[in-house]
């Protein structure tokens, strides 16, 4: 669904690294381009979520993975929120906000990556260290980046300065495989400054903003 909740938090959170943290509305995480999903009614064909048949990591919590291909439209998809706690150059593009994301399931469960230099990370589901009303530790730490398209370029920035702004960041996304036993799931490699700012056109992590 188009995005019309990017402009929500624009004066008083520019470039502040401190400031309130405010809910950026309902989100669909998905694996592709922006430029496909823009295509595909502004929705990733590739859904990402979590299940509770696993994937699991080592500590036994589901893992980000691929919960539907070849989708639509889906009220469903929708099971994250945005939170900004802060936004570099918000009055045009490209436009990069930075904060926490939860699932829309509780307001104390924040996507997280539990390893911050390392390969084979992994996305999880755990108690959000700060309150969601301030900016997240790093193992919590995302941003969403707005180019030309309806859709968002994705990232973890983890121990990276706040916002990042439109410049490489240092976790390369890629989507392992899925096996007889498990689903395809995100894994993330430490790679400083290995992950290019988002264009619209590389395959990679993309978020969708509903329109509430």
């Amino acid at each position: 669904m188009p995005s019309v909740s990017c402009a929500l938090f624009v004066s008083a959170l520019f470039l502040s690294v401190n400031a309130f943290c405010g809910d950026n509305g309902g989100v669909e995480l998905g694996w592709g381009t922006q430029a496909a999903a823009d295509a595909n009614g502004e929705n990733p064909s590739t859904v990402l979520g979590f299940s509770s048949s696993g994937p699991f990591d080592a500590a036994g919590n589901p893992i980000l993975s691929v919960i539907a291909t070849n989708a639509g439209f889906g009220s469903s998809y929708y099971a994250f929120e945005a939170f900004i706690c802060g936004q570099y150059n918000p009055d045009s593009y490209p436009q990069t906000s930075f904060g926490a994301v939860i699932t829309t399931a509780s307001s104390e469960a924040c996507l997280t990556v539990s390893a911050l230099e390392s390969a084979n990370a992994t996305i999880s589901l755990q108690p959000c260290v700060n309150d969601i009303s301030s900016n997240p530790v790093p193992t919590q730490m995302f941003q969403w980046v707005g180019t030309n398209y309806i859709t968002y370029g994705f990232a973890f920035i983890g121990n990276q300065s706040v916002p990042v702004k439109y410049v490489a960041t240092d976790y390369v996304p890629t989507l392992v495989d899925a096996t007889d036993t498990t689903a395809a799931y995100i894994r993330l490699d430490y790679a400083p400054g290995g992950l290019p700012p988002s264009t619209g056109l590389e395959t990679g992590l993309i978020l969708e903003l509903s329109d509430d």
